[in-house]
């Protein structure tokens, strides 16, 4: 990734617009951002971590620093960032989250953060394709592109101030903690846990698959009837001998097959014994049925004259019934024909119509006249409500009206009432407005009276620790001049030690004589080495308790004096007072809010009455223009069907005036009237189609005594044709052989009970069993012994079935479970074979103690090759700087004074110039630097590899070179060139004086004199 352009304004020290070309600068690879001590290095480096995460550089920032004090609070805060990766040129723009001056009223609000993201043609691109505005998108597509987290940023791109020596000299837990997060193994130690899991799964997989085992060999038992060996059963790898389990199986089997050939002789022989029994059986009764058939034969042709008599006389009378059906039907058609011929006459008469010719003519003139006036019945009958109507409608239009102008009257009065309610409105709102500067004045006072009381638990803080330091100042001078008595004795004596160590004859180790004539000898009272050391020791821990009482006093005293300057001269007193007026302003504020939205919902419900007001204005107008409209052609259409009703009124009085129309010879038929007396037109028409129903009556009536008349002859004509069809003379004889439905329902039932006794003798004696039974004797249908044998079979083969069921169920059932057991003993077999890959991984992955002797788990092994792989980055960066005196090596072993687990990223320095193992805590402030260094590039450069070659154009690094001696700062800055070989970009962060002349290439941060910072690019 190549950074190419930053810009900010508003952003911690620098008020004004910054731009910084990057690309410009680092044309020589190098480049130096320096600056007094807290003039704004870091901002910058921070602004670039803001824009690409949303987040800071330093471990522990928080993004109140971002917002500029210097700047004009009305200005929006920004920082935008051009860069380019192999995804691409981005340009992304990010404004923290700050408090602005309200636009009306006093006060701030809080303006919240915003993000976004453009992709660009090439870095001069101005405008760009948006890519999103929304912040947790822009987070994801930034790690995304450039390939790194925020994490991994700051470890290979920003390596920010306190961050190299954290890594050298933190424990192995803290460095596997923080390389796990970098290179992502957590893979592998989520490999680690699942393979445990399937380690345990197998293993219950296993028990249960021996559990199955012994349950499928006590099944065979229990089928096979044989007691199973519990102490085999119980054993995870005992099974039944197979060649025990087959013989028994062919034994049960061969026993199965032996009863089922028992059992199917004795079911043949029950067979043959059943068919015997039923064979004589039915014998027996096919020789009785015989005889009992001839027998009803016999009668059936003692009886055979008279059943033929009595079919014969049936014959008869079913003949002379059809005749007499037709001589009936001939006496009715008599009978109707004379009355139809009487009715009609007597209609005719009543009516006065001499004929019905002069009836047809008369009617259709009635009827062509009802046809053009039934229609205006109805009309007639709405005609007086039509009237009734109108009155009303002219009624109803009057009073709305009169509605219309009191709408008129009550819409004009609103406006000036919702005036008086809008200034209402905004007068309240005015006096809220002062609720935001309220609640700050609150805050304000709240964290006042907060710093007051942490002031004085402060001073007190600061009385208690100042005597505890004096005591261990104290006690510490006197344990260190203890010490240096000790040290003064033991000097002092060491000539009477070495004495006292002298023997006769061994050279002096001082001299080397091997003569000793004045041998010093020990005082009393001369310490050893061991009283030395420890008094050596309770020094050293005295000078760490109080280093760590004077630390605590120091912190004590810088808190307080952060307190003193936060509380000034407030006193609890005016906080007091400042904390009533507060909230009485809050609690102003709060009354005129309620009331303001009050008075908003007043204003509201004002709206509404008046929008009501003018939707009914609306409503009433348009019903009366509707109704106004409607009763004038109502009027219209009234008078054209009242004098539509009156001609037809006229037209019909005409007709009932008519000499005909007016006899009085049918009291129920209705008298007509002249034409003078009709009183409405639905008389008329009553009296018109009454005219036409009884025409219609004397046609009627006419047509029905000639239709009479023609079915007497035709009655005639089929009485004399059936008479000569079936036989007879006259109608007399016909009638005499006529049967009464007893007779001849009793002559019936006596022939189809002959015809159906001789039938069902003759099918019987035709039966085979009935014609082979003539022949059979006595001797040859014994049926006694047919049974007792039948008997004996079903006895014998019940035994047999019992037998050979049980048989062959035992041996299914074994068989079944010897197939179970097998099935059973082989899926152990497998699962245990599958196991044993799966525990042993397991254990490996774990660092279980058997399998694994190392101890150290999956995820810390691949953890050690990535440190192994940073170490030796970084030891190839180390050979060339301090004169190859230090490299760097890991170990598997716990680091000293460390509890923790084994990790295998234990580190050390190996001293080539004593041939010596050291801490890093050893190291030297330059030599520390020089080393981090090597450690935090070689980091980079393996996080690079791992990331997929994610390319890492540009390079910070923000820590003191100050430490460095001339010599090792000349090795470090050819170590940064070494990178800018590759085409990578570095910007060193320092204020060292020297590194000005060795990098033209700068950008230069000066304060100003109101208080804000300055930039100034040299390229």
């Amino acid at each position: 990734m190549y950074l190419h352009r930053l810009e900010l304004r508003a952003i911690g020290p620098y008020p004004e617009l910054v731009t910084i070309d990057f690309a410009a600068l680092a044309a020589s690879g190098v480049f130096l951002l320096e600056g007094p001590t807290g003039s704004g290095k870091s901002t910058i480096i921070d602004a670039v971590v803001f824009a690409l995460y949303g987040g800071l550089a330093g471990e522990g920032s928080t993004h109140d620093r971002l917002h500029s004090q210097h700047a004009d609070p009305g200005v929006e805060p920004f920082v935008e960032l051009v860069f380019e990766t192999g995804a691409g040129v981005y340009r992304v723009r990010r404004t923290p989250q700050y408090d602005r001056p309200k636009q009306r009223g006093a006060g701030t609000v809080r303006q919240q953060a915003s993000a976004q993201l453009f992709r660009l043609a090439h870095p001069a691109d101005a405008i760009g394709e948006p890519v999103s505005s929304r912040i947790p998108e822009i987070g994801l597509e930034v790690t995304r592109v450039v390939g790194l987290d925020r994490a991994q940023f700051l470890q290979t791109v920003v390596l920010p101030q306190g961050e190299f020596a954290r890594f050298l000299r933190s424990p192995g837990e803290d460095r596997r903690k923080l390389l796990q997060s970098l290179f992502g193994t957590q893979v592998y130690d989520r490999t680690a846990d699942e393979l445990a899991a399937r380690r345990r799964a197998v293993q219950a997989e296993v028990e249960a698959a021996d559990a199955r085992v012994r349950d499928a060999l006590a099944r065979f038992a229990q089928a096979a009837g044989t007691a199973a060996d519990e102490q085999s059963a119980a054993d995870d790898h005992a099974v039944a001998d197979e060649h025990a389990v087959s013989a028994t199986l062919h034994a049960l089997q061969a026993a199965a097959s032996e009863a089922v050939t028992r059992r199917a002789n004795a079911v043949a022989a029950l067979d043959r014994a059943r068919a015997h029994e039923q064979d004589v059986a039915a014998r027996l009764a096919a020789r009785d049925r015989r005889a009992a058939l001839l027998a009803r034969r016999r009668e059936l042709d003692e009886r055979a004259p008279r059943v033929a008599a009595a079919r014969e006389r049936l014959d008869l009378a079913e003949r002379a019934a059809r005749v007499t059906a037709s001589a009936d039907g001939l006496d009715a058609a008599r009978a109707r024909a004379a009355d139809t011929a009487g009715a009609a006459s007597d209609l005719r008469r009543r009516s006065g119509i001499p004929d019905t010719a002069d009836v047809v003519a008369r009617r259709a003139d009635v009827a062509t006249c009802l046809g053009a006036v039934r229609h205006l019945v109805p009309v007639e009958d709405t005609i007086a409500g039509r009237r009734r109507a109108l009155a009303d409608a002219a009624a109803r239009a009057g009073r709305l009206a009169e509605r219309i102008r009191e709408l008129d009257v009550a819409l004009e009065a609103r406006p000036a009432g919702r005036t008086a309610l809008v200034e209402d409105a905004r007068a309240a709102a005015t006096a809220a407005s002062d609720a935001e500067a309220a609640r700050a004045e609150t805050e304000q006072v709240r964290q006042l009276r907060a710093d007051l009381d942490a002031r004085d638990a402060s001073v007190a803080a600061v009385a208690a620790a100042e005597p505890v330091v004096a005591e261990r100042r104290r006690r510490a001078e006197e344990l260190l001049e203890a010490e240096r008595s000790l040290r003064a004795r033991r000097i002092a004596g060491l000539a009477g030690e070495l004495g006292a160590a002298l023997e006769p004859g061994n050279p002096c180790p001082v001299c080397g004589a091997v003569e000793h004539p004045a041998v010093a000898v020990p005082q009393s009272d001369h310490p050893d080495a061991d009283s030395v050391e420890a008094a050596a020791a309770a020094t050293r821990a005295a000078e760490a308790a109080l280093a760590e009482a004077a630390t605590d006093l120091a912190v004590e005293r810088a808190a307080l004096e952060r307190l003193r300057a936060a509380v000034g001269d407030t006193d609890a007193a005016t906080l007091a007072e400042r904390a009533a007026a507060a909230a009485a302003r809050l609690r102003t504020a709060h009354d005129a809010a309620v009331h303001v939205a009050e008075l908003e919902g007043r204003r509201t419900a004002f709206d509404d009455e008046t929008r009501a007001l003018e939707r009914e204005h609306h409503a009433v107008q348009a019903d009366r223009a509707v109704l106004v409209a409607t009763s004038a052609a109502d009027e219209d259409r009234l008078g054209q069907d009242a004098a539509a009703v009156a001609d037809a009124v006229d037209r019909a009085g005409e007709l009932l005036a008519a000499p005909w129309a007016t006899t009085d010879q049918e009291p129920d038929a209705g008298a007509g009237t002249g034409a003078g007396a009709v009183p409405s037109l639905r008389a008329a028409v009553e009296a018109l189609e009454a005219l036409v129903a009884r025409a219609d009556a004397v046609s009627a009536a006419d047509e029905r005594a000639a239709a009479a008349a023609r079915a007497v002859l035709e009655r005639e004509v089929e009485v004399a044709r059936t008479l000569a069809d079936h036989d007879f003379d006259s109608l007399e004889t016909a009638r005499t052989a006529v049967l009464s439905t007893e007779q001849a329902s009793a002559l019936r039932t006596e022939v189809t009970a002959a015809e159906r006794e001789h039938a069902v003798v003759e099918a019987g004696l035709a039966e085979p069993g009935v014609v082979a039974a003539a022949e059979d004797t006595d001797e040859d249908l014994d049926a006694e012994a047919a049974r007792a044998a039948h008997r004996a079979a079903v006895e014998q083969a019940d035994e047999a079935t019992r037998a050979a069921v049980s048989a062959t169920d035992r041996a299914d059932a074994s068989a079944r479970c010897a197939t179970d057991l097998d099935r059973a003993v082989r899926s152990r077999d497998a699962l245990s074979a599958r196991s044993r890959a799966v525990v042993r991984l397991a254990d490996v992955a774990n660092g279980a103690a058997g399998v694994n002797p190392t101890g150290i788990t999956l995820g810390t092994y691949v953890l050690m090759r990535r440190f192994e792989d940073v170490v030796a980055a970084a030891n190839d960066r180390l050979r060339g700087m301090l004169a190859g005196r230090f490299t760097l090596e890991t170990s598997d072993e716990r680091e000293a004074g460390s509890r923790a687990r084994r990790t295998g990223l234990a580190l050390a320095v190996h001293d080539h110039s004593t041939d010596t193992r050291r801490a890093p805590g050893s190291l030297s402030g330059g030599e520390t630097f020089t080393v981090s260094l090597c450690l935090a590039l070689g980091l980079a450069d393996v996080v690079q590899a791992e990331a997929g070659g994610v390319s890492l154009g540009t390079l910070f690094v923000d820590e003191g070179f100050g430490t460095l001696d001339p010599e090792t700062l000349d090795d470090v800055i050819g170590q940064l060139a070494r990178l800018t070989a590759g085409g990578r970009q570095v910007g060193i962060v320092s204020h060292v004086e020297e590194l000005k002349q060795r990098i033209p290439e700068r950008i230069a941060v000066r304060r100003t004199p109101d208080g804000g910072s300055r930039v100034t690019t040299t390229v």
